[in-house]
């Protein structure tokens, strides 16, 4: 949607973008490769030192991605709806915002690329030679221990913070603009439309957009509690054997944390108005033309057909129906593929 449509490429746009590309990182690439690894207790992408630091070094990144994204998302919006007279971010000044997200999340995930090493065991067993491990080699006694702390206050509770201040200010603004809406109009008798139904209107979305704001502070809560609660307990729990319980439990903390990276497309996505517009208007010209072509109804690629075809003529001259093709606009359009309301 964003590469096909200029008017789409916004700052708030390009945040969104920034967050499904570490997303998209999160789930086809490090995620698996990580549990694959809990699963098989080893490392299995072969002896390069290089893949053990990288991929490591890879999943911090766009864990630090997404979240300052999201931050970055909240900070936009507080900026826009709160101080709506202030100049708004331009897409210059947000792509030079990403480009410094990228980069601090290199810098904050670089512990990672330094301590990983790879190690190799010699087995005697039938068709394996050795077995790798990728593992932490920390210079520092108590090392592991400061980056969890760390990487909790400026991955988890930083954030949080931030993203739960900006939508509660958000809130209170959009509530305080909801009653002086109501206010003028009780004032001003409604002439357009009953009060009723524009106060009915209003209240739907005010609590529509309170359900989205409290559900994405809670979930960015909820997931990544659990894998930064985990990764401090088991650096204060200094034992080098690790049990299966604990692996078994790493891997539930782990997925809920990556459980992010899929609920981030729908609040982010799909609940944006205008993503969810291009969307459905991207799933109906597939639907028009693809009815169209194979002559069973739909749209102006229709008509077109049915003018050709000498076997219906009362359907080619009937006036209604070639106007009324000629004055669907897009909004037409995209009532055509659902209610614009739905969610």
């Amino acid at each position: 949607a964003v590469a096909r449509k200029p008017q789409m490429r916004t700052a708030r746009n390009m945040f969104i973008v920034n967050l499904a590309v570490s997303d998209l990182l999160l789930c086809l690439v490090t995620m698996p490769l990580t549990l694959v690894e809990i699963l098989t207790k080893y490392w299995p992408m072969g002896r390069l030192p290089f893949l053990c630091k990288s991929i490591g070094t890879l999943q911090a990144t766009s864990i630090f991605v997404s979240t300052i994204s999201i931050t970055a998302i909240a900070l936009d919006r507080y900026q826009v709806i709160v101080y709506p007279t202030r100049d708004s971010l331009q897409l210059m000044g947000a792509i030079v915002i990403l480009t410094g997200i990228w980069i601090i999340s290199l810098v904050l995930a670089s512990p990672m690329f330094i301590t990983r090493r790879l190690i190799h065991y010699n087995v005697n067993l039938l068709g394996i030679d050795y077995i790798s491990y990728c593992v932490e080699d920390w210079p520092m006694a108590y090392g592991r221990l400061y980056y969890s702390v760390f990487t909790l206050c400026v991955q988890y509770v930083l954030p949080i913070l931030i993203v739960s201040v900006a939508y509660l200010r958000i809130y209170l603004k959009l509530k305080h603009r909801l009653v002086v809406t109501t206010t003028m109009s009780a004032s001003s008798g409604g002439k357009d439309q009953p009060q009723p139904v524009r106060e009915r209107e209003r209240g739907r979305r005010m609590q529509r957009t309170n359900y989205l704001l409290i559900s994405i502070a809670l979930i960015f809560g909820i997931s990544w509690l659990p894998l930064n609660l985990f990764n401090l307990f088991a650096d204060l729990y200094l034992t080098d054997s690790v049990s299966q319980d604990m692996m078994v439990a790493y891997a539930i903390c782990h997925m809920m944390g990556m459980s992010s990276a899929c609920s981030n497309p729908l609040l982010y996505g799909w609940l944006n108005d205008n993503f969810r517009k291009e969307f459905n208007e991207l799933l109906c010209r597939k639907d028009t033309s693809a009815v169209g072509s194979n002559g069973n109804g739909g749209g102006k690629t229709l008509s077109r057909k049915i003018r050709t075809t000498a076997a219906v003529p009362e359907v080619t001259q009937d006036p209604h129906w070639e106007k009324r093709l000629e004055q669907l606009d897009r909004q037409d359009r995209m009532k055509l593929c659902g209610d614009e309301d739905s969610v």
